[in-house]
């Protein structure tokens, strides 16, 4: 009879065993595996085929994969699809596969391995790890990277936009300028839905796809693309600016600098909206009913950025006002995305 084990030391070992799953679901993706199977259920050997791998050693993947339900194994080594493998297909709408695919792929896993030499040297772990730094020059040089950042991106704004526009007026705004937008996919949205004009601002690298995604939604007519940093300054015009994640780039001097800028590009009356994953307080739930663990999301951001990372609701208002900012409302969507909005003072 099998002796059973306290629930800690369980759960030390499903901690353990984190980085040996993910790794698993991204090879499986990395191959087109999920697609695959959506097409129907295949045997090893098929899929072996199909993907160029070693059956056995395949075999041995699929069927780890099949214990943790991302397929299902049937008789005779036969594969099938699953609600997890569907959520993993990345040839069609931006995914949780490319949210997943950007996180675990190679280069990423290369950060994390300078993880403790960073603490000590106080240097971001990617440029560590790489010799350059994750949002510019890197994914400058790998556009297959950079695609996957992109469709990540995309997928984590499309998740919130319903819920975010259920519980928030957008439409009280004439223009609203997107800073560190990306793709555009959360102005396009706001912009469809609300009649107002719109901005996308980030640096010049990041909206080069842009024309794409916002042709996509049928809006390059009411929204304005404009390449530069927000570090520098930006540009004049919108009555709101709306900020998805973007802050947790940068470190405390630099949100400041940022918001300092925010500050003087909109007029006396303009709002600054912070959409953002708020780390819980002490003694607070860890984690969002979507399975969002935002202090561990804070040290991914830590990986790739020079100082930034998820923060806290205290740590944000405490960077809007060192910026010339005051908190007017908190409005929590249902999701992980809480909404602060902020005036100048």
């Amino acid at each position: 009879m099998l002796g059973s084990a306290s629930e800690s030391k369980k759960k030390i070992y499903r901690i353990i065993y984190g980085y040996w799953q993910s790794q698993c679901v991204y090879v499986a993706t990395n191959l087109g595996i999920p697609e695959l199977l959506h097409n129907g259920q295949q045997t090893v050997e098929a899929i072996a085929e199909k993907t160029g791998t070693k059956v056995e050693k395949l075999y041995v993947v699929l069927r780890a994969l099949a214990h943790l339900g991302v397929f299902l194994e049937k008789p005779g080594r036969v594969f099938a699809s699953t609600e997890l493998s569907e959520l993993l297909i990345t040839n069609g709408s931006p995914s949780i596969g490319d949210f997943l695919m950007h996180i675990t792929e190679p280069n990423m896993w290369d950060g994390w391995r300078e993880l403790e030499n960073s603490l000590k040297t106080g240097e971001v772990p990617f440029e560590l790890a790489k010799g350059k730094d994750f949002y510019t020059s890197y994914m400058t040089e790998n556009p297959k990277s950079k695609n996957l950042f992109n469709n990540a991106m995309s997928y984590l704004t499309a998740e919130v936009v319903d819920p975010l526009f259920a519980v928030y007026d957008f439409g009280r705004f004439q223009t609203i300028m997107d800073v560190g937008g990306n793709q555009g996919t959360l102005i396009a949205n706001i912009v469809k839905r609300f009649g107002c004009k719109g901005i996308l601002f980030d640096l010049p690298h990041e909206v080069e796809t842009a024309p794409n995604n916002l042709a996509k939604h049928g809006v390059n007519d009411a929204v304005t693309v404009i390449g530069g940093s927000a570090l520098e300054s930006l540009p004049k015009g919108a009555d709101a600016i709306v900020m998805k994640y973007f802050l947790s780039v940068f470190s405390k001097e630099d949100s400041i600098k940022v918001l300092t800028n925010c500050r003087e590009a909109l007029s006396k009356d303009g709002r600054v909206i912070l959409l953002q994953t708020l780390v819980p307080s002490v003694g607070a739930p860890v984690e969002y009913p979507d399975g969002t663990i935002p202090a561990l999301a804070a040290v991914q951001m830590m990986i790739t950025n020079p100082g930034g990372y998820w923060r806290t609701e205290q740590e944000y208002k405490d960077l809007f006002a060192a910026s010339g900012f005051q908190l007017e409302q908190i409005v929590h969507t249902g999701t992980s995305v809480t909404l602060m909005e902020f005036s100048s003072l």
